[in-house]
């Protein structure tokens, strides 16, 4: 059986990793609090004591707008920790890396492509890529890079838990209305993981989100109409779309960041499920938790 190192396990898709885990692998799970990725030494006992065939990296600093001012934070374990990894597995690992649609601009009017030119424009993107290209440069005969964007999971902080709580305790949300994108549910990328894991796939970058293009006012609508009729809610508050201009944070998103994921679909014989029939599941998911 091949063993498999998962990095940044308790995340809300390290743990779905973890949960839909193959039969035909050994898993060794570290979370955060058990392993500091940036950490090189504490790194390299791990993998000399578990000798990976398989690494898959979900660990990442993701707090996009905490990123724009804990910049070498954000750059050491999005790429700092990607560089300690090549240089200390054995030369036979895989590493299956989890990066994301802000590697892009706002510069497309149709879903992204795997190979279509890079320009993040934030330092949460910028770092991310900054570890994409270490894998493409110095592990790229064995390193499997999948683009997500939008997750989301019955656990953790994401936009479907986020809203859920606002909309119990508010009458009325903002919503921006002009930023594109394609969400994801994590157990459906953990599936996806699993799949490559599997399978001998030619090396690269591949891209991984739920089948439709939608704004953040769209999904925030839909949140709340399944709510109300699963009884996740008792109310409906008022949801106002606004502009990003009106809505200002730290770090600039893109204004449109759908991904194309034809490439896994063929690679894999899978297909992507409808953003709205993944959404429903997960929230009947976090209704059978309460």
């Amino acid at each position: 059986m091949k063993s498999v190192l998962l990095l940044g396990a308790g995340g809300q898709l390290g743990r779905l990793v973890g949960i839909n885990l193959s039969p035909e692998f050994i898993l060794l799970s570290y979370p955060r609090d058990m392993l500091d990725i940036t950490d090189r030494t504490s790194l390299g006992l791990v993998i000399e004591e578990t000798q990976p065939d398989v690494v898959i990296n979900c660990a990442a600093h993701t707090a996009v707008d905490k990123a724009e001012v804990e910049k070498q934070a954000a750059f050491d374990i999005n790429a700092g920790s990607i560089e300690n990894l090549v240089e200390l597995l054995p030369e036979h690992t895989r590493i299956i890396h989890i990066s994301t649609d802000f590697v892009f601009s706002d510069m497309s009017t149709r879903p992204y492509l795997p190979d279509d030119p890079v320009h993040p424009q934030s330092v949460y993107g910028k770092s991310k890529r900054a570890g994409e290209l270490i894998l493409l440069e110095k592990w790229a005969e064995r390193s499997t890079i999948i683009r997500t964007s939008w997750l989301y999971a019955a656990n953790g902080r994401n936009f479907v838990n986020t809203m859920l709580r606002l909309m119990n305790e508010r009458q009325e949300l903002r919503i921006v209305s002009d930023q594109f994108g394609s969400p994801t549910a994590a157990e459906g990328l953990a599936k996806i993981i699993w799949g490559f894991a599997r399978r001998d796939c030619p090396a690269g970058v591949y891209h991984w989100s739920d089948r439709g293009v939608i704004t953040w006012f769209d999904f925030a609508c839909e949140i709340q109409r399944i709510a109300l009729d699963i009884g996740l809610l008792a109310n409906k508050a008022r949801l106002i779309p606004v502009s990003t201009s009106e809505y200002p944070v730290a770090a600039k998103r893109p204004v449109y960041s759908a991904l194309d994921s034809s490439r896994t679909e063929a690679v894999l014989d899978v297909t992507t499920r409808p953003w709205k029939d993944q959404l429903l599941d997960v929230m009947k998911e976090i209704k059978g938790k309460l």
